[in-house]
């Protein structure tokens, strides 16, 4: 081809691997409850331990949260066509011989990746768990974590193990091309084993000596790994090819350490259903969230009342107060005297001059 042709074959290459990636977050938008949950996990105890809670500071933060989890789930789910899709730009510029050990490469260096990420996502509770000690250490603090800051922290520690557990493809890749063999390998594994520990640092993006410590020793150990690697793959008198009973056993590495961290994960609970119906969990925390501000209210309402029943006694306490007074004042005057009433005296009733009885009238008729 062209030089305008590659680039016209590139362009279309790039345009189908934008496309997988548009799929993939489509879809990872669509699981956007149980793919937040899965990454919450490690840090959700913390959480419930400090009694904190995710803060926005911004309103386009829940949008962009969302579009940050949909694009790194969407770029995990269109990875392979992605992969794919270099390879076919890549594969015709290769010869035959150049092929072969990609063929086991690919396979192998996937597994590898799937292995530092399963790694990285079972110590994550650990690291996040030995950060948030400190807390304990600073007086009147409420850990109040912006999700996106979690969320990318988060991706990059998995995207750090992911390559640094790459290493083995590396130094065989260095010895394909006749930099490094496997003597070398093992005559200055102490230097070897210094420059993992600085990797380690160098990708480790928390800067904390417990991650980078779950980084660098499953790295020491790949570096092992690579040196059977390297000899299994180093060309050998009458022999085109290493022997497959070498790839197997060599493949079974990378096998054996997903494995492990997958059995931890399982073992932690972290695929919990509980964690993954993230929307019925979500429901319950709203429903507990308003059944707080209904019973604040309810609170407030009460002891308003409780403050007016306080103001209406203290009232009712001074009215007593100036009623006894005013009683006391009362005993202690002086009653007056008695006063005769003219009403109550008997009228005087009209004498007989003869001496007999009264008469009521004239003709002395008694008056009954």
């Amino acid at each position: 081809m062209e030089l305008v042709e590659h680039l016209a074959e590139l362009r279309t290459r790039l345009f189908r691997a934008a496309l997988y990636l548009i799929v993939g977050m489509i879809l990872a938008y669509s699981f956007f409850d149980p793919i937040f949950a899965l990454f919450s996990y490690p840090l959700q105890p913390i959480l419930e331990k400090t009694s904190s809670q995710y803060m926005f500071t911004s309103v386009v933060d829940p949008f962009l949260l969302q579009m940050q989890v949909s694009f790194i789930a969407g770029i995990t789910i269109a990875f392979p066509f992605i992969t794919l899709e270099l390879w076919g730009f890549v594969e015709p510029a290769l010869t035959p011989e150049e092929r072969k050990p990609i063929a086991f490469l690919a396979p192998f260096s996937i597994l590898l990746f799937l292995a530092g990420i399963a790694t990285a996502y079972a110590s994550l509770p650990a690291c996040y768990g030995w950060m948030a000690g400190f807390l304990n250490n600073i007086d009147n603090v409420v850990l109040n974590q912006d999700p996106k800051a979690y969320i990318l922290l988060t991706a990059k520690i998995m995207l750090a193990f992911g390559i640094g557990f790459e290493l083995p493809v590396v130094l065989l890749f260095l010895a394909r091309i006749g930099i490094i063999n496997a003597e070398l390998m093992t005559k200055y594994w102490r230097q070897a084993t210094v420059a993992i520990f600085v990797a380690a640092a160098t990708l480790t993006p928390s800067n904390d000596p417990l991650t980078m410590l779950m980084m660098a020793v499953p790295m020491a150990g790949l570096y092992l790994l690579s040196i059977g690697l390297v000899r299994a793959f180093e060309p050998k008198e009458g022999k085109s090819g290493p022997p497959i009973s070498s790839l197997i056993l060599v493949s079974l590495a990378p096998v054996a350490i997903l494995g492990a961290a997958s059995f931890w994960l399982w073992k932690t609970q972290a695929f919990n259903p509980q964690l993954l119906n993230k929307p019925n969990i979500k429901k319950v925390q709203q429903q507990v969230q308003q059944n707080k501000v209904e019973a604040k209210q309810s609170i407030d309402e009460v002891q308003s009342k409780f403050g007016e029943v306080l103001t209406r006694l203290d009232a009712l306490e001074k009215e007593n107060a100036e009623l006894k007074a005013r009683l006391a004042e009362v005993k202690a005057q002086p009653l007056p005297a008695p006063t005769p009433n003219p009403m109550s005296q008997e009228p005087t009733q009209p004498v007989n001059p003869e001496g007999g009885r009264p008469t009521d009238g004239p003709g002395g008729t008694e008056n009954r």
